[in-house]
């Protein structure tokens, strides 16, 4: 059965948009609780060193703007692509 792209690409940027709320609610409100979190998707490397201390709104604005389309566009991508090999 083919995968809708659309509703692929929808449902993979909300859930994104979801972890990139939640990882900077996590950054405002615990810095502990958030450096285990971003780090230990890269296999517990500090790059959460590398997060700048500090951002505007218009930053993190732009940042969720950046990552819901960047999401989006790899969502349909996965979908059309998927459709086409499982063929």
């Amino acid at each position: 059965m083919p995968i809708q792209v659309v509703p692929f690409a929808n449902a993979l940027t909300g859930a994104t948009a979801v972890f990139y709320i939640v990882l900077w609610g996590l950054w405002f409100t615990a810095p502990r609780a958030f450096s285990f979190v971003y780090n230990s998707q890269f296999g517990g490397a500090d790059v959460s060193s590398l997060y700048p201390p500090s951002m505007s709104l218009g930053a993190v604005l732009g940042t969720l703007g950046v990552v819901i389309v960047t999401a989006w566009m790899f969502g349909a991508l996965w979908a059309l692509l998927y459709n086409r090999w499982a063929r």
